[in-house]
Formats: structure tokens, sequence, C-alpha cells
């Protein structure tokens, strides 16, 4: 087969590595948002100085090894994921025999549409605005070849992630972003009543849309790595992985870890780091990134592990809904929308709220895949992508199977 050819996906059939990582890089998505969230919105003093309110011991290595382990890392997880889906859903398109643009196209304005509600209502750090509008990016590269696809991709990262060391006065990392806003203003909004905060997602809403995009670069790179990866097939070559998961997992880490535990150093004020090394830590991210792959995949592969691991698919499979729900929880719990409690939570204890956050996920959207087909911003995606109305509630025929990789589910939604 030529390699510029797409492979047709077995029909009706989930890939459950898929729905396991995006269980996992939803996880990692929620640790560093709420870590960056409360750490900025807790922010004292003024624009111009601006101090960390948690500033103890404890407080900073929490911080550091959010920022050494988990920052970055699990935003590029999702990007390539993203990419790999979007073979999927080009590949059920031609099975349908119908325009792969239009669904795709279609898709990206639903997506677009319920990220800038995010933004404004919930979360202005929102992904969804950059994927809308980046897939349409992905839309006039799909006929790449994989080799080109990856190259292209690679080399996108690794530029900007050179033009990341360029000295700049203004730092790096969330002191950085706290140097671009009236910390001030933001933190008397979130930590006020209902209103307050409204208002501070519409003032804030733009312009963090607008960094978030002049960050795209690193994203895109991503989607075209997935892109490469789903056009290899790459989850359902039991052997390659087999095979290479260990030496993707060694290998990333025996680079990565040194990088990131200087990273952590720096956070602890054991080491003063030169201005370059924020893009010498990015530069190394993907490999963490892809290590973190090979361990997941490992442990799917484990006789031990893989029922444990095969828990965390159902979130997966509504990680578009899990991402949001993550929001509600973030705002309900830390501002005016609900208990604004950012001043009164240290980050270890953010953390311990955050995982269980996750936990809950897990067991909500286990229990709701049971008697739903999709999650409620999966079937809104899906009726926007399709233009019909998708069935909602199961009947007994259509209840999911206990093997993922190889039940006949005539309602997968495996991005496809």
């Amino acid at each position: 087969m030529p390699e510029s050819v797409l492979p047709a996906a077995p029909a009706h059939r989930r890939i459950a590595e898929v729905d396991i990582l995006r269980s996992f890089a939803l996880f990692g998505i929620l640790i560093a948002n709420v870590i960056f969230a409360t750490t900025l919105w807790s922010y004292t003093g003024s624009s111009d100085l601006p101090r960390v309110r948690w500033d103890g011991p404890v407080d900073q290595a929490v911080r550091g090894l959010i920022g050494a382990l988990f920052a970055g890392r699990f935003y590029l997880l999702f990007a390539f994921l993203f990419g790999y889906s979007f073979t999927l859903q080009i590949a059920a398109a031609k099975r349908a025999g119908v325009s792969a643009n239009a669904r795709l196209i279609r898709r990206c304005a639903a997506l677009m549409v319920i990220g800038l509600a995010h933004a404004f209502l919930l979360w202005t750090g929102d992904i969804l605005t950059l994927y809308a509008a980046l897939c349409l990016i992905l839309i006039a590269l799909k006929n790449l070849q994989p080799r080109t696809a990856l190259v292209t991709g690679a080399v996108l990262y690794v530029l900007w992630s050179v033009l990341v060391t360029i000295p700049s006065d203004q730092g790096a990392g969330i002191a950085a972003i706290a140097s671009l806003f009236d910390v001030e203003r933001m933190h008397e909004g979130y930590t006020g009543s209902f209103g307050d905060t409204f208002a501070n997602q519409v003032w804030l809403a733009p312009k963090f849309i607008a960094l978030i995009w002049f960050k795209s670069v690193p994203t895109l790179g991503m989607f075209l790595v997935g892109l490469a990866a789903g056009k290899r097939e790459l989850f359902d070559d039991r052997d390659l992985l087999r095979r290479w998961a260990p030496r993707v997992l060694v290998g990333g880490m025996a680079i990565g870890l040194p990088v990131s535990a200087v990273t952590f150093a720096g956070a602890m004020a054991w080491l003063t780091l030169p201005s370059f090394w924020a893009g010498v830590q990015d530069l190394v991210n993907p490999l963490m990134t892809f290590a973190y792959i090979a361990g997941a995949l490992c442990l799917t592969q484990s006789s031990r592990a893989a029922a444990l691991m095969g828990r965390l698919a159902p979130a997966g499979r509504m990680a578009a809904t899990n991402y949001i729900f993550q929001s509600l929880v973030l705002m309900v719990i830390y501002t005016g929308y609900g208990f604004a409690l950012v001043d009164k939570v240290p980050p270890a204890a953010v953390i311990g709220i955050g995982l269980l956050t996750y936990a809950v996920q897990l067991v909500l959207s286990a229990w709701w895949l049971h008697y739903h087909r999709y999650g409620p911003v999966e079937w809104l995606l899906r009726a926007a992508t399709y233009l019909s109305i998708p069935g909602w509630r199961r009947t007994p025929k259509t209840l999911p199977a206990h093997n993922e990789r190889t039940a006949q589910n005539p309602d997968d939604t495996s991005g496809r």
C-alpha cells in the first residue's frame, strides 16, 4: 500500500489504547490546570510586583513537581491524540461514502462554539477554540505522507522551542502571564461575587484565547505527529508497540528526567537557571510525553495492570465532557461562582482535590456510558458532524461489551 494512502480503520471497533491515553491526558491536564489557575488567581501585590500567596517550602515543592513532570506534557499528549483521531474521522467518512472535509468542517465549527462558551463562562485557558482553528489547517494537510507529516511536525516543534530560548524580560511560565495582566483586578474578581467572576471571565477570555493561539505552533506540530501515527495505524500494530514501548519509555525518561530535575531545582531556588532553560525544557517535553505514552501502553500489555488501565477508558470516551466538567469543578470550588476558596487552599490540598475530582470522573463516566451511548458534549459534536440526531440512551442490545478492543460496538465514537 502506498505510504500516502490512508488505511481504512476496521468498522465498528474502538481502539481501547486511544481512550485510555485520552483519560490519562485528562488527568495530567487537570493537575496542571488546577495548580496554574489557583496560583495565578491568588497572586497578591500589584502587577508591577506580584507575589505568590502560598510560598512555603511545601508549596514550592508542589509547584516545582508539577512544573517538572506535568506542565506541557499532557497538552502535547492531548494534541497527539487529536491528530490520531483525525485519521479515524476520515476513515469513517470514507466507509460511509461521504465528504470527509464537510464532516470535519462541521465538527470544527461545533468545537469552536463549545470552546468559546467554555472560555467565556468557565475556563479562560480553553484549548478547544485552538483545536477548532488548527483543525482547518489539518484538513488542508490531511493528504501528507506519514513521514512528511512526522518530519514537519517535529521541525515545527523544535523551531518553536529554539524561539523560546530567546531571553525575555517577562520571565517564564505563570510569572510571565502575571506580568501581562492586572493581577489585583483578577484576584478581586475571582474572590468576589458570581457577577464579579463572570465579569472577570469576559475580560480575560479574549486575551487568553489570543495568547493561546499565539503559542499554537507546538500544538500544530503534535497534531501532525499524531496524523502520521494515525496513518500508520500505530495502535493497531501490536508487535511494534510490544517491541518499542519499553525502549521509548527508557529513552524518554533517560533524557527527560534529568532535565526536569534541573527545572525542579530551579523552582526550589536551589539553582539559578539560565534564560534559555525554558526552551530546553520545552524541547524535551515531547520525549517525556512519548515516554508517558509508552509507559501506559506497557501497562495495558501487562496481565496484572491491564484491567486497572481499562478502567480509565470510559473517561477517555467522554474526553470533551470531562474536560469541561473539570473546569466547572475548578470554578465552583475556587471562584465566586461557588465557594471562592482560591485564597484558602494551599497547593498540596489543591492537588488532593484534583485527584478526587478525577476519581469521581472515572466512576461517573463508567456509570454514564453504561446507560448512554455518548457523553453530553460528544453527543453535540456528533450531531453537528453527522447532521443528525444521535441516539441518546442505550438499549440492551447496545450495552457495551467488557472487552473494548474486540467488541463489535455499533455506537463506536472513537473520534470517528
